[in-house]
């Protein structure tokens, strides 16, 4: 009996770290917003950093703070984005929809298909900085 125990206690083990050993879906992505002199854009506090898969259409998005700073979320806070390119777009905080929000960056950002933004999720902790123009009026 004592032997029965000891092998259902390692097969039980055995199965736990191969469950364990499979492919993640999402590797962390933090980073900041700056401008061309390297500054990060504080004034996009509450705005929200969109990534798009180029190859599927999984997404991961992220809210600005006061640093300029981001961290993305694809399936739960802070888990980052699919390995792979991404496209990128970053969104103005929305106010009450009587409210317009000023620009702070170029409003090209606001689009993947204007931004020009694309970044690369690799299988690791990722650290990027994102540069962007400043809004010119």
């Amino acid at each position: 009996m004592k032997t029965r125990s000891k092998l259902r206690a390692g097969l039980l083990g055995l199965l736990m770290v191969v469950a364990g050993c499979g492919e993640r879906l999402a590797y962390p992505v933090r980073g900041q917003i700056v401008d061309k002199e390297g500054n990060p854009v504080v004034a996009l506090k509450g705005s929200s950093v969109q990534f798009e898969s180029v190859d599927d259409k999984s997404s991961a998005h992220g809210v600005v703070d006061e640093k300029g700073e981001f961290r993305l979320s694809a399936n739960s806070p802070g888990d980052g984005a699919k390995p792979g390119k991404h496209r990128v777009a970053i969104l103005r905080v929305e106010k009450a929809t009587d409210v317009k929000v000023p620009h702070v960056i170029h409003p090209k950002y606001e689009s993947f298909e204007t931004s020009g933004l694309a970044e690369t999720v690799e299988k690791r902790d990722n650290v990027l900085k994102i540069q962007v123009d400043l809004y010119k009026k």
